[in-house]
């Protein structure tokens, strides 16, 4: 047997033969990507993981309606209970925490309400929420059925006052503080607000609400 004429083709038997192995490796290629693979043992387990957490936020959820999660100093949960319906804190001692317990009261609304307290130095009215950056009629209606208020302020000397001392009061503004250093200057000691009516820098309404504020001794 002659082993050479019998591994010999033609040149037709050869483009035949190329073209059926080309067809078996791609036909091969498609059955191996188009088997579904088989989840590995890790993935299943961190699948099964991530649905038992939603699992869990949900109940977390729905039992702690009445609740607010927040981090402690060692970044731990707890949780805040919110004020029920007739329960009350008053404005002028209440520090973040306890505001935080007020329904629609979060840490940056609570911090805000402390920072203008401690600038005006008390709230003589609790319509003065209104005044602080974010609190809008819709937020104040929803939080003044749990407030209460004990009117308590901090007052201004403004016969001895600085102007950078007066300045930083949020109903007074440059130009109103200067002019009462000037009238105290020029004129002496202030005795009332009926002096400071006299000036084009203050209107009756700005008097009204800055009064409570001013010390005159």
């Amino acid at each position: 047997m002659d082993w050479k004429n019998l591994f010999y083709f033609q040149k037709g038997d050869r483009i035949a033969i190329c073209i059926s192995l080309c067809l078996i490796v791609i036909l091969g290629g498609l059955l191996m990507f188009s088997k579904p693979r088989k989840e590995s043992n890790s993935a299943i387990k961190t699948n099964e993981e991530f649905d038992q957490f939603l699992s869990q936020l949900k109940n977390t959820d729905s039992i702690d309606t009445n609740h607010k999660k927040a981090y402690n100093r060692n970044n731990n949960y707890t949780y805040i209970p919110k004020l029920s319906k007739g329960e009350t804190i008053e404005i002028n001692n209440a520090d973040t925490t306890q505001l935080k317990r007020i329904p629609g009261i979060g840490t940056s609304y609570a911090n805000r309400i402390i920072k203008y307290r401690n600038l005006l130095g008390g709230f003589t009215s609790l319509d003065q929420l209104n005044e602080v950056w974010g609190v809008d009629i819709e937020l104040f209606n929803k939080i003044r059925p749990y407030l209460s208020i004990n009117p308590s302020v901090s007052k201004i000397k403004i016969n001895s006052a600085s102007i950078k001392e007066l300045v930083k009061h949020p109903y007074l503004n440059y130009e109103q503080a200067k002019v009462i250093a000037d009238m105290r200057d020029r004129k002496g000691k202030i005795e009332s607000t009926n002096r400071l009516s006299l000036l084009d820098e203050f209107t009756q309404q700005d008097l009204m609400r800055l009064t409570p504020y001013l010390e005159f001794d």
